[in-house]
């Protein structure tokens, strides 16, 4: 493995090519606007902040707590320029927000490498890339910026590397308890996350009590200040429509329905089969909508089958068993879909596994595993653009076949789309770098 395959260092010059090959595709491609699910987390902030938006409630926020100064960044500039200006069709704040996913995806990078690295697993920026392309990240980074997904598996990520550290080399109480810290950040970001962090606790309780005790403590601690935040500024929580208080008393008193899920109230009932359907079906399932994802499963198994050095062997089963209790958390979860998501939006955070899986992998077979994986980043991209584009009748219950079927039908209309959509976005950069909008988006 020569030294560039092996990630001698982060900012390499293939690393400088791949990011120069991304920055091109996000002036292209990205989004800046703040909508949908976005709009709750963005609210807050600017709650906080001290605006009165439409609406503004806390739930899951926190991927706030990265995005906060971006957000305050934005504000100055806002008042610097203008209170409302207006460059990509939406204000300074929004554009802060997708700049701080950017941050925040290019840390993850950069995280990943010190992962593969303390693994001793190629590490390379065309390992990192790839695995990034083919996976739900790309799209989350690329056109949902202002959604929680790229900061959630920031902190994932961030945690699997304190993690590797505690159980591989000689570690501090700092380390113990950075990872608390973010365990009580990424509670707050998604619930289920609880499940993933319950997982890395029992293994604490099997072979360091003392770790388990104190990065416990400092979760508990940032977790109920962090959540307790809204609260003081006087800001309400945010209750589900489909989880009405009476609803509360009817599950307690062994009022569920049946063993499958509602799809009207996530909560009622218990549906085993949905950590399958966020894998395996064409809805919305991770291993058919990204397929390479599917690879890095097959390559994580691999890695744990060659691995005999005890820390590093232990390392793996606890990432395992925390990545199979966050798949399994969501069982309580009718709503598993995510609605009008790309591939299965709520397993983003899995990017850890499926990227010390590709490595192995790489390690395994060599450069010939770009072969299938660019197959698999095709036809992921193939229902990314789709999904982006869209087509007359699209809903959110259309599967990747109903997606494929309506590519396949008129590809060249998909294709003309996507070259409008790019075309676009570099005819509008070119009149703001001549000091016009030609979308007279400041006024005529």
């Amino acid at each position: 493995m020569t030294n560039a395959e092996a990630g001698g260092k982060f900012f390499s010059r293939q690393m400088w090519i791949w990011l120069a090959l991304y920055a091109l595709f996000a002036l292209t491609f990205v989004h800046f606007q703040v909508y949908g699910d976005a709009l709750v987390y963005f609210n807050l902030l600017r709650r906080f902040a001290g605006e009165h938006p439409d609406f503004a409630f806390a739930y899951q926020f926190g991927s706030d707590v990265w995005n906060a100064p971006f957000f305050a960044v934005g504000r100055v500039l806002s008042a610097i320029f203008s209170p409302e200006p207006k460059i990509f069709h939406v204000s300074i704040e929004e554009i802060s927000i997708t700049v701080a996913c950017q941050v925040a995806f290019l840390v993850t990078l950069y995280l990943g490498w010190k992962l593969l690295r303390g693994l001793r697993l190629p590490a390379s920026a065309s390992v990192l890339f790839v695995t990034v392309l083919g996976s739900q990240l790309f799209y989350y980074v690329m056109f949902e910026p202002a959604m929680k997904h790229a900061v959630d598996t920031l902190y994932i990520t961030a945690a699997v590397v304190l993690l590797l550290r505690i159980q591989t080399r000689s570690f501090s109480d700092r380390h113990v308890v950075a990872l608390g810290a973010l365990a009580g950040v990424s509670v707050n970001t998604r619930y289920v996350n609880a499940a993933f962090f319950f997982a890395i606790a029992v293994a604490f309780a099997l072979t360091n009590k003392r770790a388990l005790i104190l990065a416990g403590s400092v979760a508990v601690l940032v977790g109920g200040l962090l959540f307790a935040l809204p609260a003081l500024r006087g800001i309400s929580y945010f209750e589900p429509s489909y989880f009405p208080r009476s609803a509360i008393a009817h599950l307690a008193s062994g009022g569920s329905t049946g063993p499958v899920a509602s799809t009207t109230n996530p909560f009622n009932g218990f549906d085993p089969l949905i950590p399958l359907k966020m894998l395996f079906t064409d809805h919305r399932g991770m291993f058919v909508w990204t397929p390479l994802t599917a690879f890095g499963a097959v390559g994580y198994a691999l890695a744990l089958r060659r691995e005999h050095e005890a820390g590093r062997r232990r390392f793996l089963w606890t990432l395992l068993g925390a990545s199979v209790a966050l798949l399994v958390g969501h069982t309580f979860w009718a709503e598993w879909d995510g609605a009008y998501s790309y591939s299965s939006r709520f397993l983003t955070a899995e990017f850890p596994l499926v990227l010390i899986g590709i490595a192995e992998l790489r390690r395994r077979f060599g450069r010939s595993l770009y072969v299938p994986l660019a197959a698999c980043i095709g036809w992921s991209f193939i229902l990314m653009f789709v999904h982006v584009v869209g087509y007359d009748g699209i809903t959110a219950g259309d599967s990747a076949t109903d997606e494929i079927h309506h590519f396949v039908a008129t590809p060249s209309q998909f294709v003309v789309k996507v070259r409008k959509l790019g075309t676009k976005r570099w005819v509008y950069i070119g009149g703001l770098m001549h000091g016009t909008d030609p979308d007279h988006v400041h006024g005529p």
